[in-house]
Formats: C-alpha cells, structure tokens, sequence
C-alpha cells in the first residue's frame, strides 16, 4: 500500500481558473491593440493635417472636384464623451480644436466622397448664449470648405442641425431628411423582422425635437404617439401589454428613463448614438423587449470609426439616394 503522508501535494489549476487567466490575456491583448490603433490613427491625423491643412491644398482638391464631382459633401462631427474626442486627437490639442473644424477623414457612400471634420465642443457648448459667436465661426468655416471644395452640401451631427438652424445660423438641414428617411427604411425592416401588423402602435420618443417633429410627421397617424416631456408629450401608459414600436430619437441615454414604463412586447429601435449602455440592454432583456439599433447608413469610412459604426456612416452624414441603404444591429 502506498501512503501519500510524505509525499508533496500538487495543486493542479481548475480550468476555470485557466479560463480566467485566458480571458484576462484577451482582455489585456486587446486593450494593447486598442491603444495602438487609437494612437496610429490620431497620429495619421494629425501628419495628414500639417502636410494637407492649408488653404492653397482645398483649393488645388476644389478646382479637381469641380471637374470630376467625386466629393459630395462636409460633414462636422463632434464627440459624445472625451474617450471619442481622445480617438481623433490627442489631449494637447482638444482647446485649439474646440471651435475650429479640423479634417479627420473620409466617408465613402453609394459612390461619393465626403470629408469629416471634428471639433471637440459638446452639447452643453452649444446651448450656451456666449457661445453664439463660435457657432457663428464654426458654420462660417464649413461654409468656406463647402465653396472652396465644390460640393452641394454641409451636414452637422447630433443636436447642432437643429442648434444652428434655430438660431438663423444656417438655413439648409439636408442632414434631417436624410435621418428621416433612414428611420422610415429602418422601421420597415423591423416591422418584417419582428411580424408587426401595420396597425401596432408607434411611440416615437423625442417627437417634438428638430428631427423629431419630421419622423413624427411622416408616419402614419393612426396608432402613433408622441413622447417628449419637455413639450408636455406624456407617456401613453394605455397601451401597457401591446406588442409596440418604440423608436428612440432623443437625447443620449433618455431611453433609460423610460425603460421602467416597457413591457414584454415592446421593440425598442434606437437611432440616438451611440448605442444603449450594456446596462440598459440587460434591463431590456429582463423585460423581454427586443432592441435595434440604427448604426447608420451603409458605407465606409477611412479611417474607421472608434466605436459604435461597423461598416456604417451617420445617417446624418449621408446623401439621401436611390440605393441607400440601413445597417441595422440587433442588441437584445
């Protein structure tokens, strides 16, 4: 008989154990990954920036587009937290780039060019009085870049369409057609994917807002309700238990405002960006909702964008056309 008393005890690793230490080494191998892309990409930037931002080059590319028409548009973007800003320009450089549009990219749809510029002011810059005059000079640039360049149109991202349209500053809004009609195309695909009859109840979220009153007039009457408190919009709490469409297009994270007021049944389609929170799409699971997500137009953009757009463009960024089409991303 052999006794183990003496002998050395071997501890072997569990393989949950092992599967932590692997999970941890992905994890760490792609944070490392993540960092060198954020860092090569804001590198080209800005390379990109002192040999091309000059006058004199969007003039040499304007008088080129003039003949070949390959560039369609502008489009200003602008982060929705700092980790965005952090993905197109480095620290240093945030303030200079607060109020002064600076190129970053292209996008690349339906066989046209538009070229992506970024300034790292946020929403609440924007609803400030004193920042009038830099709204004023950020419209006024875009304007200078739209001429200089030849091409038809200047688009704005988020709330600043609206902004910069309620103040006078400008007076085209081809950015909330093109949204508009990319939710239509949206909400046509999840009423096939999801069997909803054409008479299921639509609450649109946001429906007094600048993009919002436009969706909201072009849906069909029947069955549609408006939810937008700061317009005195309440929620229609008499449709608890009907299979509903809840199309979001609100301020970012406004939907988890409301996600105590779902029920089973209700299919959530988010055009806000970026996407729902892990957070709330684990609450709206729980509940037994669906949730799409608009990712935007399909197209490419060079570089690629750091979060959120996977082979998609802004819908506000997009030219409405005959072939364009929804990239749509199915979270719950």
């Amino acid at each position: 008989m052999v006794t183990l008393q003496n002998q050395p005890i071997i501890k072997t690793p569990s393989l949950g154990g092992i599967l932590q230490k692997e999970t941890k080494a992905v994890v760490v191998q792609k944070g490392w990954r993540k960092a060198f892309l954020s860092y090569l990409r804001r590198s080209m930037i800005v390379v990109l920036n002192i040999l091309l931002n000059h006058h004199i080059i969007f003039r040499i590319v304007g008088f080129a587009n003039k003949h070949l028409k390959i560039i369609e548009s502008v489009f200003l973007a602008y982060p929705a937290n700092d980790n965005y800003a952090l993905a197109y320009v480095y620290p240093s450089r945030l303030s200079k780039v607060q109020w002064n549009p600076w190129p970053v990219g292209l996008l690349w749809q339906n066989g046209k060019l538009a070229i992506m510029f970024v300034i790292s002011a946020s929403n609440n810059d924007f609803r400030k009085e004193e920042n009038i005059g830099n709204l004023r000079h950020v419209a006024g640039r875009m304007e200078w870049y739209r001429q200089t360049l030849h091409v038809k149109r200047k688009t704005f991202a988020g709330i600043l369409p609206g902004v910069l349209f309620g103040r006078r500053i400008i007076r085209d809004t081809h950015e909330a057609d093109t949204t508009v009609k990319a939710i239509e195309l949206a909400i046509r695909r999840v009423r096939v994917e999801e069997k909803l009859s054409v008479d299921a109840p639509i609450i649109v979220l946001g429906g007094r807002g600048f993009i919002g009153r436009k969706v909201f007039a072009n849906l069909p009457a029947e069955n549609l309700y408006c939810v937008d408190t700061a317009n005195g919009c309440e929620w229609p709490a008499h449709l608890h238990g009907h299979k509903t469409l809840l199309v979001n297009i609100t301020d970012n994270g406004a939907l988890d405002e409301y996600v105590p007021k779902l029920w089973s049944g209700i299919v959530v389609l988010n055009e806000v960006y970026p996407e729902p929170k892990s957070a709330t799409i684990q609450r709206l699971k729980q509940l037994g909702c669906v949730c799409y997500h608009i990712q935007g137009v399909e197209g490419r953009a060079f570089p690629s964008f750091p979060h959120a757009y996977h082979g998609a463009i802004p819908c506000c960024s997009a030219r409405s056309c005959g072939g364009m089409k929804v990239s749509l991303q199915e979270l719950v």
